[in-house]
Formats: C-alpha cells, sequence, structure tokens
C-alpha cells in the first residue's frame, strides 16, 4: 500500500503569502512617490502653460489692437469712403504706407470697395521668391503698390514699386480676377459690421504664416490688414516648458498652425526629428477646438512619449484660440527620475522575492483550482467524461477534489433513472423541484411489444432482462435524439412525451419522427435476432397531442415528474389499436392535420373506442413527405374504398379493398375492412351510418 502523500494546510499556504505583504506595500509606496512627482511637475507645466496664455493673448491683442484702432479711424475718415472715388486713391496709398511703416508686424495694408476695387500696399520684403519672380521685383524696391478694377474681362491688376504716385514710376499692368468681397477679411467684417479677424494662414504671396484683419467702412467696404506672426513664433519658442517642448497657436476653424520653432540639430540634447510630434500635436489640438474642452493626455510618437497639453485662451476679437503644448515626458521627469531609480533599486529586491514566493505558491494552488474548476464546469454540462481525480498537497483542496468527485459519481448513476433533461433542469433551477406541474400541449407516446406475454414464458428471466435492455436502448436512442423524454418504463412499454421539461416548439413533428426511427430501429434489430435464431420483438407505437399538466407528482418524500392528463390513456388506447389493424404507427387526428405537409399518413378509421363515447380519427403513419410516390398507388385506392364505405356503398367498399389488398397483400387493415364490409353488406345501411366504427371491446 502506497504512503499517503503529504499535504500542506490552506491556511499556511494562505499564511506565507500574507508574510508577502512587502510586494503590494512596495509597490503601492513607489506609486504615491511617483504620483507626487508627477503632480508637481504637472502644477510647473500648468503655470508655465498660465503664463504663455497671458503672453500670446497680449502679444496678439496690443499688436492687433493698435493697427486695429488706427484702422478704425482711417474708416471714419472722408478719404477712404466709397463716394471720395478715384481721384482720392493717392491720399489713400500714402496712408496705408504711413501706417506700414509704423507697425513693423504688418506686411500688407489695403482696401476693397463694393464696386469690387481693391487698392493694395505691402512690403515686398514679405514677398515668396516666386511672387518676386513673377512680378520682376527690382532689388531696392521696398514695397509693392497695386490697383484691381474693372468688370469680367476687361478686370486688371496695375503695379508699381517705391513711389506712392503711379505716374512717377514704371507702370505695369496684366489680367486679374481676384475680388476682395468674396475674402474672408472683407466678409467677415461686413457681416459682423465690426473689425474682424480671420484664421491663421500661409498668405498667397508672402513665405509667412499670419492673419488678416477686417475693419468696415461706414456706407460700404472694409480696410484690410496683413499680419506677420514670425515674431509670435518667437514669443512661442521663449515660453518652452522644456528644451524640447513643442508650443502651437491655433483656431477653431483653420488647419494652419503657429509653431514655436524646432531646435538646432547641432545642439547637445537637442531630440529633433518631431515632425511627427507637430502633426499629432495640430490633431489633437483641432479635437480639441472641435469639442471645446481642455486636453491633457500623454501619447507615444516616433518611439517618444510626450505629454500634450491643450486649452483654449480669451478669444481676440471674436477669435478663439488655443494654445497647444508637446512635452517629452522624459525631460519633464528628469528631476525626479534618479530619486525614483533609488527607490524602485530597493523595491526591486523585495519584489523579486515576492515574485518567486507567489510563483511558487500559484503553481499549488492554481492548477488544482482550474483542474477542479474545468471538471464542476463539465458536471454541470452533465458530461461525466472526467474521471481522474485531482491530487493536491493542499489538504483542503484535496477534500474539495473528493467531494466533486463524490458528486460526479453520484450525478451519473442519477442521471441514469431520469432523462438527461429533467437533470439539467432540475440543477439549473433546483427550486421548481418541490410538488405541482404547468397546464401545456404534449405529444405522448406508447411503445409496446407484440405477443410478449408469449414469448417471456420461453426465455429465461435473465436473458429476456438483458434483450429487453438491449431493445429499450434502441428505442430510447430514437426518443432522445428528437428531444423526446422517456416517462417510464412499464413492462415491454415506454411511455414518453414531448415539449417538456424544455419548451419544444415542433414536438408534434419530433415525436412522429422518433415514431419512425424506433419502429426502424425495432425491425432492424428484429432482423438481426431472427438471423440468430432468436426471439424478435414487433413494436407497435401510439401517438397522440393535447393538453396535460406535467410536472411532480407523488407525496414530498418521493416524487416523480410526469404527466396527467387524458392524452396519455388515448395514446396508450391507440397502442393498442394496432393489433386491430395490423399497423405499427398509429396516431391521431390531430397529430396527422399538425404534420400533413411533411409526413405521409393514411386514414385507417373513425372509431368510438370501448368504454368511451368520444369520436376519433386514425391515421397510419407511413414516412416522410419525400415517400409519397411510393406510397401515392395505393393510397389513392385505399382512399376511393374508404369514400364508398363512408357513404354507405358497402359492396362497392368491400370491392375496392379488395383492389388496394391486392397491391399489398400483407396489409392487415384491408383485411379488416372486406371482412367488416361483407357483413355489413348482407344488409341495408343503417338510416344512421356516419361511418364511425364503434367497438364494443378493448
Amino acid at each position: 500500500m502506497a504512503a499517503p502523500r503529504r499535504t500542506v494546510p490552506f491556511s499556511i499556504s494562505i499564511l506565507t503569502l500574507m508574510a508577502l505583504i512587502v510586494l503590494p506595500l512596495c509597490a503601492a509606496l513607489l506609486w504615491l512617490g511617483w504620483r507626487s512627482v508627477e503632480f508637481l511637475e504637472k502644477s510647473s507645466a500648468e503655470q508655465r502653460m498660465t503664463a504663455l496664455h497671458g503672453a500670446v493673448a497680449g502679444f496678439i491683442a496690443n499688436s492687433v489692437r493698435v493697427v486695429i484702432a488706427a484702422g478704425e479711424v482711417m474708416a471714419d475718415g472722408p478719404v477712404f469712403r466709397a463716394p471720395a472715388g478715384e481721384s482720392a486713391d493717392d491720399e489713400r496709398r500714402r496712408e496705408l504706407m504711413a501706417l506700414l511703416g509704423r507697425h513693423p508686424t504688418l506686411s500688407a495694408a489695403y482696401v476693397g470697395y463694393p464696386d469690387g476695387r481693391l487698392l493694395y500696399v505691402g512690403h515686398t520684403s514679405f514677398l515668396s521668391p516666386e511672387i518676386t519672380r513673377v512680378f520682376s521685383v527690382p532689388k531696392d524696391a521696398s514695397l509693392l503698390v497695386h490697383t484691381i478694377a474693372g468688370e469680367g474681362g476687361a478686370r486688371r491688376q496695375t503695379w508699381w514699386f517705391d513711389r506712392p504716385v503711379a505716374s512717377a514710376g514704371s507702370v505695369q499692368s496684366r489680367p486679374n480676377d481676384f475680388d476682395p468681397r468674396v475674402r474672408p477679411w472683407y466678409v467677415d467684417a461686413e457681416r459682423r459690421k465690426a473689425p474682424a479677424l480671420t484664421d491663421p494662414y500661409g498668405f498667397a504671396w508672402a513665405t509667412d504664416i499670419g492673419v488678416s484683419a477686417g475693419v468696415p467702412i461706414a456706407g460700404g467696404g472694409a480696410l484690410g490688414f496683413d499680419f506677420t506672426l514670425a515674431t509670435l513664433a518667437d514669443l512661442l519658442g521663449a515660453y518652452k516648458i522644456t528644451p524640447n517642448s513643442i508650443i502651437a497657436l491655433t483656431t477653431r476653424t483653420s488647419d494652419v498652425a503657429i509653431e514655436s520653432k524646432p531646435c538646432v540639430a547641432t545642439t547637445p540634447g537637442c531630440l529633433g526629428g518631431d515632425a511627427e510630434v507637430r502633426r499629432t500635436l495640430r490633431r489633437i489640438a483641432n479635437e480639441a477646438n472641435d469639442q471645446g474642452r481642455r486636453i491633457e493626455r500623454n501619447v507615444e510618437v516616433s518611439g517618444r512619449d510626450y505629454r500634450l497639453i491643450v486649452e483654449a485662451i480669451p478669444p481676440v476679437f471674436g477669435k478663439p484660440l488655443t494654445v497647444a503644448a508637446a512635452v517629452p515626458v522624459a525631460e519633464l521627469q528628469a528631476a525626479s527620475r534618479t530619486l525614483l531609480e533609488r527607490a524602485a533599486l530597493a523595491a526591486g529586491l523585495a519584489i523579486l522575492l515576492g515574485i518567486v514566493a507567489v510563483g511558487l505558491a500559484s503553481l499549488l494552488l492554481s492548477r488544482s483550482l482550474a483542474r477542479i474548476a474545468a471538471k464542476t464546469e463539465r458536471i454541470g454540462n452533465l458530461d461525466f467524461s472526467d474521471h481522474v481525480p485531482v491530487i493536491s498537497r493542499i489538504t483542503e483542496i484535496l477534500k474539495l477534489s473528493n467531494a466533486v468527485e463524490h458528486m460526479r459519481e453520484g450525478l451519473q448513476v442519477f442521471g441514469l433513472y431520469v432523462s438527461r433533461e429533467l437533470v439539467s433542469e432540475i440543477m439549473r433551477a433546483p427550486g421548481k423541484t418541490g410538488l405541482g406541474g404547468t397546464r401545456r400541449q404534449l405529444t405522448v407516446m406508447f411503445t409496446d411489444i407484440e405477443g410478449f406475454s408469449r414469448i417471456a414464458e420461453t426465455i429465461k428471466p435473465e436473458l429476456l432482462t438483458a434483450r429487453l435492455s438491449r431493445y429499450f436502448d434502441v428505442l430510447g436512442t430514437a426518443i432522445s435524439a428528437h428531444r423526446g423524454m422517456i416517462d417510464k418504463y412499464i413492462g415491454d412499454s415506454i411511455m414518453a412525451f414531448w415539449n417538456a421539461p424544455q419548451p419544444d416548439p415542433d414536438h408534434i413533428f419530433n415525436a412522429c419522427a422518433a415514431a419512425l426511427e424506433a419502429a426502424d430501429g425495432s425491425r432492424r434489430l428484429a432482423v438481426k435476432w431472427h438471423e440468430r435464431r432468436r426471439p424478435v420483438f414487433h413494436t407497435r407505437i401510439g401517438l397522440h397531442t393535447g393538453l396535460a399538466v406535467v410536472g411532480n407528482v407523488g407525496a414530498r418524500t418521493r416524487i416523480n415528474y410526469t404527466l396527467v392528463g387524458a392524452v396519455a390513456n388515448q395514446a396508450s388506447r391507440l397502442e393498442g389499436l394496432n393489433k386491430i389493424y395490423g399497423t405499427e404507427i398509429l396516431a391521431s387526428g390531430e397529430i396527422a392535420a399538425a404534420t400533413a405537409d411533411r409526413l405521409v399518413w393514411r386514414h385507417i378509421d373513425r372509431i368510438v373506442a370501448a368504454g368511451t363515447t368520444e369520436t376519433h380519427d386514425l391515421y397510419e403513419l407511413l414516412g416522410e413527405i419525400g415517400d409519397a410516390a411510393q406510397h401515392a398507388p395505393f393510397l389513392e385506392k385505399w382512399q376511393a374504398a374508404r369514400h364508398a364505405y363512408i357513404e354507405g356503398r358497402f359492396a362497392a367498399a368491400l370491392e375496392g379493398f379488395q383492389v388496394a389488398l391486392a397491391d399489398r397483400p400483407h396489409d392487415k387493415a384491408c383485411r379488416a375492412y372486406i371482412e367488416r364490409c361483407a357483413e355489413l353488406a348482407r344488409q341495408p345501411a343503417p338510416a344512421s351510418w356516419d361511418g364511425v366504427w364503434h367497438f364494443d371491446k378493448k
């Protein structure tokens, strides 16, 4: 005998795990330290962002406000009003050039009128190389002056350089369809009837990014000003949170962003290659613009972690702006990293020991518990195939495994006495096992072995029991395969029903299919036994459907899941009538009517059983609808004979059944009708004849 395996109490295992409390404690302390440092870093970043908001708002507001104030004075004067006409153009140009001279952030100043005329004065130093080449800008030219006027194909652009008086210099001209009335600075100023700013955008003629401002002119038209934002980009760079931070200024309706300049690649500590970070920053800034809220999140871009902070600043002349910052997390955390690394080194040793200890303990627990859980789940699904017990060195787990094994063995044996469906129902809802039942439509099957009493007299009880078990296995398999529940075995008979305990919408057809399969299995078993010179079993089956109460019936200490109702008695009578008509499967009219489109039926008779007053139709189940062709000739002759019989033309019926019998010489139902019609033909049909046959004995 093998020595008992040494086990460890589960409580000792728990104490061992509790001793490893240092693992979560170290983790908690590190986490608290990290969160504290992160909070301080976040506060510092927010302070820098607040200062940046104020600086950006002040720069834009002050620079733009001064120019717009001057523009409002010019717009209110008579020179820039439309009625002054083209004669005031020289004075207009002088005032625009003077304004450009006073404000270096201005790249151009211009005025547009309701008739489409545009007067423009701009610094040549802001022009792009392509525009410089197109206009043939002289090297010593400081200002570009041009006018656009005319309608349709006659609309032209006239320009010259340096001198405010057109006639004093070389004047050039070309067609141009530019229309100031559709430009955002003109449209926004006219719509608001007040100064308005455009979104940042890249100037068509200049190399810089900037914004345009529009100031409405009384009586129609608008003054426009282009502001270069190169200085603002330098300001953004001055407010970087860390050396490699990126600061951007965006608006809600523009994809163009003003950004701090990237670091010089040769500078020590320059990360470089931040184009993807800038694209990500602009995308999240646009997301914040769409949602109108502050966004702060950590992202990984190009293999580096960044903290992104996006927040709106107060609108400037109705234009909402958003400041966004991308800060490398490595730089943000550099000050605290050394301290945390030292703490992590000390905690690492404790964590390593904890991992080893927890790993050993988990090997003792998890494998055994996982196997027990899997076995329990299979048992819950009524799968008892796993006979290997779970072995463990932990006492409590070993006891649990033994309990599961006892439960498996008990349920496996219990399943031999009760149907699998009922066991499953009880396990799902054990509270429903009390006495009582449910009223529902059921289909009931009764089976019986023809001449069983005579067969039983010739076979030893042990051998008879073995053959009955083989026979019941064949029929029971057919019933279970079609969702039937075997209620009980009564000697050589089986009582089964459908649509309980689980609902079955197609219970009538399933019962018929089970009957066909059971009859076929019985015949094949009979052939096999006949070849071995053994007594054979011939099965008779009765089917009926109707309302019944199904549930738990019996005493409080001993119950049986069965049905109560006349439907069972009727199915039993139908089974017994097979021996009168020589049939295998008889069913009621309710069964045949419900499956007429799927099965082949022969209407056998309309009868009143002995001891009853209720009329029933009897139908023989011949096969599935696919077999209809092979039965059609015989059924046609049978139905013609039955029709004559019902009408009381017994001589014609007799002849018809004889014709049908010629097709199937062994059909006992034809012989029964021939005998019945021969007797009835000797005398006239009774006046009350309705084709119903009354049995006077069972």
